[in-house]
């Protein structure tokens, strides 16, 4: 191993290595917003959960980076440069040698590895990283939860547990009436409130438990000052005459105890859950509305998809050229596995399972922002196949107009036109994938009924690419029909397998 290349490759190795390190830190300072309060996302997720996420995000940039070094803007020739000149001692050569190819890597490295540690919201490394975040579903469980207790309606909580609330008062605050009235009323305001913080006191007896009521961001100090004052002041509240503006502030301070109470009693709810099932027994007891198509491991399933691509094109190809050798054209064989299945492989994946893992992401964010959830939003599943359509559509552009065809002019527009077809299916399939998000399958679902449905979904799909498929490749030439045949082919089987794979388990059991 020569000399410039040694310290080329330790150069390479320390940059992994900070790209690594910045990224796993950069992973554990994410907050996520609960109310009005940041949150360390580790409370809200099972331990090993959490680390392969980490894992996953710091490999990932780790990768990136040394793509960027090694492969795309590579440092090796600033450090040949370096080497060959110090030998010499040509200093002035050396400067001299600091040109566009050498110094550029160089900007383009300590750039990445500034992007990696940079929290603003317009750095796309950081978009990357809370997009794993949700995939590994870190923070969603806890927004779910904290949407659910801050929606609760306490006319559902269990009557025995609102008599054991009122008697472990000091003083009596809260009548019997008082679960019943208006939510934006002081007397059920509080009475919410001391629901939410007798919950939180059982909680606290528990050893297992004290590393959050420890944590200062959990503000449990702060919640307990306030809750006594409250207390204080919704007695006096109560005796004195009624005061318009001395209500008004008594609810606004209420309010804000309510979300510190609602984001320390999510946390412990999710920390201390072993089952997605005692998670939301725990918050229906606290009248909180049980989601019931929500997902688990979205991730997964984003794998799952990419998987079924991958085999759909190597299968769909496969049996396509040898039903082509076979019986079209015996005498003008096609060749089988070569490079051209990779290059479908990575023509298919932008274009199919990128949209859908954007609808993924378009899913979190819209149900984040949603206190309470509608059985079926077929304005966001339109979204979502017109999300789909552009983003496969310019994919498909891009991809060939660019790397294969590479014209001297480039009109996006006229080229978007042009490819318009190839954005149908990936339409139709997001449309499909964000419908089956809210008509998930029971885990309990038999076996034979799942293999079932899942051959009818294949041979339906698959149909549906071969006839828009025909109509896509209409305008090719006569001398292009193996071509049309393979592509027809191949659509059936990755459009089939996708449409076979949208299957959504819910996370409630079985009623």
């Amino acid at each position: 191993m020569t000399v410039e290349l040694m310290i080329s490759f330790t150069i390479q190795l320390l940059g992994t290595g900070a790209a690594f390190y910045l990224a796993y830190h950069s992973f554990q300072k994410r907050r996520i917003q609960l109310g009005a309060e940041p949150t360390l996302p580790q409370y809200f997720i099972g331990r090993s959960t959490y680390w392969l996420g980490i894992a996953s995000y710091c490999s990932l940039i780790a990768a990136l980076y040394g793509l960027l070094t090694w492969r795309w803007l590579p440092l090796k020739p600033l450090v040949e440069l370096i080497v060959k000149d110090f030998r010499s001692w040509q200093l002035v050569d050396l400067m001299n040698g600091l040109d566009g190819t050498t110094i550029i890597p160089l900007i383009a490295a300590g750039l990445f590895l500034f992007l990696i540690a940079w929290e603003s919201k317009f750095n796309p490394l950081l978009i990357l990283r809370d997009s794993i975040h949700d995939a590994f579903a870190i923070p969603s469980k806890a927004v779910e939860v904290y949407n659910a207790l801050i929606s609760s309606r306490l006319s559902a909580v269990d009557d025995g547990l609102k008599t054991q609330i009122a008697n472990r008062l000091l003083v009596s605050s809260i009548d019997p009436g008082d679960f019943d009235k208006s939510s934006a009323t002081v007397e059920y305001k509080w009475a919410h409130n001391c629901l939410l913080f007798d919950q939180i006191q059982n909680y606290a007896n528990q050893s297992s438990f004290r590393r959050l009521f420890n944590e200062p961001s959990m503000k449990w100090g702060e919640i307990c000052i306030s809750y006594n004052a409250a207390s204080e002041k919704v007695i006096v509240w109560k005796e004195a005459e009624p005061h318009y503006t001395k209500t008004l502030i008594l609810i606004k301070e209420l309010d804000h105890l309510t979300g510190l109470l609602c984001r320390l009693l999510a946390s412990l709810v999710v920390f201390g859950s072993a089952s997605e099932n005692e998670m939301w027994n725990s918050v229906e007891q606290l009248g909180g509305k049980v989601q019931k198509t929500r997902l688990k491991h979205t991730y997964k399933y984003v794998l799952i998809f990419t998987a079924a691509t991958a085999i759909g094109v190597i299968l769909g190809r496969e049996i396509s050229v040898s039903l082509h050798n076979a019986f079209l054209f015996p005498e003008k064989p096609l060749p089988h596995f070569n490079y051209a299945t990779l290059r479908w492989i990575a023509y298919s994946i932008p274009m199919y399972v990128l949209p859908i893992t954007l609808v993924f992401m378009s899913r979190t964010f819209a149900f984040r922002h949603q206190r309470e959830q509608a059985e079926l939003n077929y304005g966001f599943y339109i979204a979502m196949m017109i999300l789909g359509f552009m983003v496969s559509t310019t994919s498909s552009l891009l991809i060939l107009e660019i790397t294969h065809y590479r014209k001297e002019y480039f009109n996006f527009l006229e080229s978007f036109m042009q490819h318009m077809r190839w954005g149908i299916l990936p339409a139709l399939m997001c449309g499909y994938v964000a419908y089956r998000m809210d008509t998930p399958v029971r885990e309990t679902e038999a076996l034979g009924k799942v293999i079932m449905t899942a051959v009818l979904r294949f041979l339906g799909w698959g149909m549906v690419a071969v006839i828009i498929m025909l109509y896509a490749t209409d305008d090719m030439t006569v001398e292009e029909p193996n071509l049309r045949f393979t592509l027809v082919g191949t659509a059936f089987f990755v459009v089939g397998l996708l449409g076979a794979s949208v299957r959504f388990k819910t996370a409630k059991p079985d009623v």
